[in-house]
Parts: structure tokens; C-alpha cells; sequence
């Protein structure tokens, strides 16, 4: 496997790898329909292709035998005051989680904060994602906010 920081030229090939990633994250981890899947991951797909052309994301896509298998995405921003480096989106393809793949993402993460000097990652994730959930306590993440809702 090989995980290496993408530019928008990987991007525009990957497009159609990058949707399925997204649709199938999307789909296990919303419960959505397949059909409202596709229309908002197409959308977050012209907006990241958009975003790494002005040099406001980061992505690094996980290949094997230069297949596309999983991607993360990360943009800086700031939180009262202080820069984070907030890590949007994992997507690894069903077949290959459980892998360790998700631990290297977070490992690249890491050394690009570092790198830019941000001394603080964040992200969102479903209490209902389990494996998520695990792998960001396991990497040292704490719930810093919770988003509350109430169904009417």
C-alpha cells in the first residue's frame, strides 16, 4: 500500500473512485438512500476538487497496486482563536478496513499538522460509526463538544 498526498490532477482522474469512497461512507454511516448519497456526494466532490485548486484542502489517497482504496481530507481552520488542522473526511473501501489504513491516515495527519505548526487536529464523527469512534480514542482523541438534537 502506498499513501501519498493528492494534487487536483489525482483528483480529477480519481473522481469516480473518490465518489464510490464517499458513497459507500455516506450510505453505511448516515443511513441514507443510495439515490440522496449521490446527489450530495457529488456535490462534495466538485467542492473538494474546487478547494484543493485554491490550496484550502489537503487530501492523501491510500493506493494498492495503484488502485485508489481510501482517501482523507483535511482543511486548516480556525476554532476561538486558534488554527486546527480539521480532518473532514476518512473513506477506506469496505474490503480493506480493518487494516490499519485508518491508523496511517491519522499518522499523516499528524505530521502535516506539525509540519504547517498546528498543534491541534479535530473532527466529527457519528456516535453510530463504532469503528470510527474506536480508531479516534484509540489515536488519543477526546469529545471536546457534542452536537445534541431532539426529534419532534
Amino acid at each position: 500500500m502506498v499513501i501519498r498526498e493528492l494534487e487536483s490532477s489525482d483528483v480529477k482522474i480519481q473522481q469516480s473512485l473518490i465518489l464510490d469512497l464517499l458513497i459507500e461512507t455516506y450510505m453505511l454511516n448516515l443511513q441514507l438512500s443510495k439515490e440522496s448519497c449521490m446527489v450530495l456526494c457529488q456535490e462534495k466532490l466538485e467542492n473538494l476538487y474546487k478547494y484543493i485548486n485554491e490550496g484550502s484542502a489537503i487530501m492523501y489517497g491510500v493506493f494498492d497496486s495503484g488502485k485508489l482504496i481510501g482517501f482523507q481530507w483535511l482543511f486548516k481552520r480556525e476554532n476561538f482563536g486558534e488554527v486546527r488542522l480539521h480532518l473532514n473526511q476518512i473513506a477506506v473501501s469496505r474490503q480493506y478496513r480493518g487494516m490499519g489504513l485508518g491508523k496511517q491516515l491519522l499518522e499523516k495527519a499528524k505530521q502535516k499538522a506539525v509540519n504547517l505548526g498546528i498543534k491541534t487536529i479535530d473532527l466529527h464523527v457519528s456516535e453510530s460509526n463504532h469503528g470510527a469512534v474506536n480508531l479516534y480514542k484509540q489515536a488519543g482523541f477526546i469529545t471536546e463538544r457534542r452536537l445534541m438534537k431532539l426529534e419532534l
